[in-house]
């Protein structure tokens, strides 16, 4: 009895202490996507997955795309993909501000696991070390990962799940929404690009499931013609609103010939002669007059630069009013569609019912398809601004060697 007893003590034991060790695991758990960004000016956000590589990395602005261009990361550790970020933030002068002082290098890293703290210690260490071994007295600063509901926002930007649907979600579910949006994305190297990409894809799948709506109805014939005519003139109605924003947004802010594109390339131009410009300051004498020649020429770059940046923020602050209009008129073509859902008798509601595969399949479909005709329809541009940013990375790395 008493050996018995004590079989079942140690057991209890052994059980009690099973969760302490899984908390104490220094390895990610089985699906766990983990989010980590370095900010040093680019942006850069790494998605980690469960084997400790990155899975994805996304440029958070301009300047990150002209980092991260022609750069192969993925399948790295994070400590390599931040060694090679530091490293190339230097080699192009992203390291230091217009004023020539040491740039702040920001991490962030979610999860309050174990191995996320284990990871972020590394990862700071690496980049110190970088830093050091550069010769850069930067410094490396930890910064707080998104809040949930940032995190929910950004999700919902990068996928096609309903607020309250990703509402339902905690934050490891977040995590892989996002991560399965940013792998999906990976050759769309901009900001820009990923945006009309999520916008249209949306736009897209919502009326492939509303016109199979339509089809549904149509196909009952009879009584429901005149109900299937007012949700196809709705539908019709929508599909130009849906249309109109589409194009509007790609031409304006991804098209190469685009007034925002072509103010971009302006300002990296400016942005590149001004990092030029102050790397053949820092080989002259202070007190000498061609240093004192460069500082005026640097002045003059920086003006030039400040130009560029207005003339650039002008032109997406100009377009803003008529995006604003459209997506008003997107949102009311919406809610007559939605006003006549409402409406559709039983009989209508139970043969969507009795079709809901169907229709989940066309919906499925469209989702699976629309990344090879988004970037067969915009291969052009897509190489055009691939072109753009390795020579304003080529540019940079001249300029930073030949400092």
């Amino acid at each position: 009895m008493k050996k018995t007893l004590c079989l079942l003590i140690a057991a209890a034991m052994l059980l009690a202490t099973l969760p302490l060790l899984a908390a104490c695991s220094s390895k990610p758990g089985k699906g766990t996507v983990t989010r980590l960004t370095v900010d040093i000016n680019p942006s850069v956000e790494f998605m980690i997955d469960d084997e400790n590589k990155v899975m994805a990395v996304t440029a958070m602005n301009d300047d990150a795309s002209v980092l991260l261009s022609g750069e192969v990361l993925v399948g790295k550790t994070p400590e390599e993909a931040t060694k090679a970020l530091v490293t190339l933030a230097a080699n192009t002068g992203f390291l230091t501000d217009e004023e020539g002082n040491p740039r702040t290098v920001r991490i962030s890293l979610s999860g309050e696991s174990r191995y996320a703290k284990k990871l972020y210690d590394s990862v700071e260490k690496q980049a110190s070390r970088v830093l050091d071994d550069l010769g850069v007295s930067a410094k490396v600063e930890k910064v707080m990962a998104l809040e949930i509901e940032a995190l929910r926002a950004l999700a919902a930007k990068t996928s096609l799940y309903t607020e309250e649907e990703l509402a339902e979600m905690d934050e490891e579910q977040l995590y892989q929404v996002l991560a399965a949006g940013r792998v999906e994305t990976a050759l769309l190297v901009t900001q820009e690009l990923r945006e009309a990409y999520y916008t249209a894809k949306r736009h897209e799948v919502d009326f492939a499931g509303r016109q199979a709506t339509a089809n549904v109805i149509e196909a009952m014939g009879g009584l429901y013609t005149v109900v299937h005519g007012a949700y196809n003139t709705a539908l019709t109605a929508y599909s130009k609103a849906i249309k109109a924003l589409d194009e509007f947004r790609y031409n304006t802010f991804v098209s190469a010939e685009s007034a925002y594109q072509q103010k971009l390339a302006e300002l990296r131009t400016a942005k590149a002669e001004l990092l030029e410009e102050k790397a053949a300051l820092s080989k002259l004498e202070p007190d000498s007059e061609a240093y004192r020649e460069a500082a005026q020429r640097l002045e003059l770059k920086e003006k030039a630069y400040d130009v560029a940046l207005t003339a650039f923020e002008g032109v997406g602050e100009g377009a803003s009013a008529t995006l604003e209009a459209l997506v008003s008129a997107l949102a009311k073509c919406e809610e007559a569609l939605i006003a006549l859902e409402e409406k559709f008798s039983d009989n209508i509601k139970e043969e969507l019912q009795a079709n809901a595969e169907s229709l989940e399949r066309t919906i499925n479909e469209r989702k699976t398809a629309f990344f090879a005709d988004f970037e067969a329809a915009h291969q052009s541009d897509i190489r055009a601004t691939e072109a753009a940013l390795q020579a304003q990375k080529d540019r940079l790395l001249a300029a930073a060697e030949n400092g």
